[in-house]
């Protein structure tokens, strides 16, 4: 806490704790007590960012056959978006159960949790790999598709033509109601190509 470098072992530690599936690491003394708190976050950062880049993918990937319809779903999803070359794998989720499931997979597609509850989205940014954001609440599916449609165009994070793998419930609303996969090719929704985003 009065140093502005890590020792060896808790660099050691940081690194560690990612390689065994940490969705969150959290430096309690030093970043609140101690005389160096933006370098501390700033070193532990550095150190995440570097062991994943180098060292993650020796470690095995979760190896586990699920027991419910929603976990079925969720890795069938990883799956198919990475046949498909899907630019985002997307979880509507009222609970947050469907967006932690997916993280625990550890896809190298970037994860999206779309929620109507901002606690739920609070809770998933501690979730590894997965970026939240707070809608409307939806009341069909084919709504809930406009939505990301919508909001993937207008912050260019995708283009027209991507592919995007969604994962819900149907109908809306519903925590742990997670039955549905879909495969979407942006814009598809916003510009009305199917009767249903008419």
């Amino acid at each position: 806490m009065t140093n502005s470098r890590p020792t060896r072992a808790e660099v050691n530690d940081c690194a560690n704790a990612v390689l065994d599936g940490a969705d969150a690491l959290m430096l309690s003394g030093e970043t609140s007590v101690g005389k160096f708190p933006i370098e501390t976050i700033e070193m532990m950062a550095r150190i995440i960012a570097k062991t994943e880049e180098e060292a993650l993918d020796t470690v095995a990937p979760l190896r586990h056959n699920p027991h419910t319809t929603a976990g079925a779903i969720t890795k069938a999803a990883t799956e198919v978006g990475e046949v498909v070359g899907a630019k985002f794998l997307v979880a509507f989720t009222q609970s947050g159960d469907s967006a932690r499931r997916m993280s625990r997979l550890r896809s190298p597609i970037p994860m999206l949790a779309l929620t109507p509850d901002v606690k739920t989205s609070r809770v998933l940014a501690l979730s590894w790999g997965v970026e939240s954001i707070v809608i409307p609440p939806a009341s069909h599916t084919d709504e809930m598709v406009k939505q990301i449609d919508s909001k993937l165009i207008e912050s260019k994070r995708a283009n027209i033509g991507d592919f995007i793998l969604i994962v819900a419930g149907s109908p809306p609303g519903i925590p742990g109601s997670t039955n549905a996969m879909r495969v979407h090719r942006v814009g598809d929704a916003v510009a009305g190509v199917a009767p249903a985003y008419r």
